[in-house]
């Protein structure tokens, strides 16, 4: 019988039985780095906050740091470099860096959802290991990606009960020339990704330390982010997710009169497509991000497609905010995504 520790790491490479260890928690970084076309963000945490009375506790944002870059320097794509000129995104990031968290070397990356390609995935039975769960991988999502899937970072997670009989998958594949653009930012520094996730994804981190999410393993609620040049939205059906959509907004639709009918379009098709083909009756709610300065008209346009409440995300709810923050101020919401990475994941 092999040991406890030694099995964990022969199921984590693929030559024992299972798809992967049930529980591995790694300790994350508590800074984090998010890159946006207009700017660079870095945020720090503290551990948790003392328990009070009530018996919670909130870890505190005690540095942040956003830089502006000029714009046109930062293009996220799938397949394209996303850098125009990496010069001035070194140098916002290391004057962020300077204030914000000038002795960390480990950080958690958040890059943009449209640099990656994300896919849930059923398959007929479950794999043995994890080495056979990457072979499924590749071979189904070969004829589908716009670069070769030998090109490709891969990472899975599984959304199934290990015991199920047709078990889903939540794929990521990103290219792996564009994934080390951003991933150079960091070591060019002698710092080094500690975690690299999606904006998306640690959005839904984030809100699953909000209190008043308590409810969200309970019926169907979706996640909408209106990030800067693209709309993700995410369906979730008691507490796992069951649906993902990112769309790219071309140039073309960017302009004021393309760009709300475009959102509009999206947010649609994802409705019809909840109701179609999950056969949803009614979301309990949605929240929404935007860090694209549309606050203002996309709350009543995500209510009207997909007729729930709409509450904008709060990051203030999850962590402390600096004293005299207004959680109302658009800033939080474009660093939302990092503070989610830097409050690590759920046991």
């Amino acid at each position: 019988m092999l040991a406890p520790q030694l099995e964990m790491i022969l199921q984590k490479i693929g030559l024992v039985p299972g798809v992967g260890p049930a529980r591995l928690k790694p300790r994350l970084p508590q800074v984090a780095v998010i890159v946006l076309p207009d700017r660079v963000g870095v945020v720090r945490l503290s551990g948790p906050a003392t328990r009070g009375a009530t018996g919670s506790s909130r870890p505190s944002l005690i540095a942040y740091k956003e830089v502006s870059i000029p714009p046109g320097v930062v293009l996220p794509s799938l397949t394209h470099a996303n850098f125009v000129d990496s010069g001035p995104v070194d140098q916002a990031l290391r004057a962020a860096f300077l204030e914000a968290a000038p002795k960390d070397d480990r950080i958690c990356l958040v890059v943009p959802d449209s640099m990656a390609r994300v896919s849930i995935l059923r398959f007929n039975r479950m794999p043995a290991n994890r080495r056979e769960v990457l072979d499924l991988i590749r071979f189904r999502m070969q004829k589908v990606l716009p670069f070769r899937v030998e090109e490709a970072a891969l990472d899975y997670q599984l959304l199934s009960e290990s015991a199920a009989a047709e078990p889903d998958f939540l794929v990521t594949l990103a290219q792996r020339t564009v994934l080390f653009q951003y991933e150079r930012l960091l070591t060019r520094m002698n710092r080094f990704p500690g975690l690299v996730d999606l904006e998306s994804f640690s959005l839904v981190n984030l809100l699953f330390r909000d209190p008043e999410m308590a409810g969200m393993d309970k019926g169907d609620w979706a996640l909408v982010n209106a990030g800067p040049g693209y709309l993700t939205v995410l369906f979730f059906r008691e507490g796992s997710l069951c649906f993902y959509r990112s769309k790219a907004v071309a140039d073309e639709e960017r302009s004021p009169d393309r760009f709300h009918p475009a959102l509009r379009r999206e947010l649609a098709s994802c409705a019809s497509f909840y109701r179609e083909h999950l056969s949803g009756s009614a979301l309990a709610r949605a929240v929404l991000r935007t860090s694209n300065g549309e606050s203002r008209f996309l709350p009543g346009m995500v209510q009207e497609e997909l007729a729930c409440p709409v509450a904008m995300l709060d990051a203030g709810k999850a962590v402390a905010l600096p004293a005299g923050s207004d959680p109302a101020d658009p800033k939080w919401q474009a660093l939302a995504p990092a503070i989610g990475a830097a409050l690590g994941r759920r046991a």
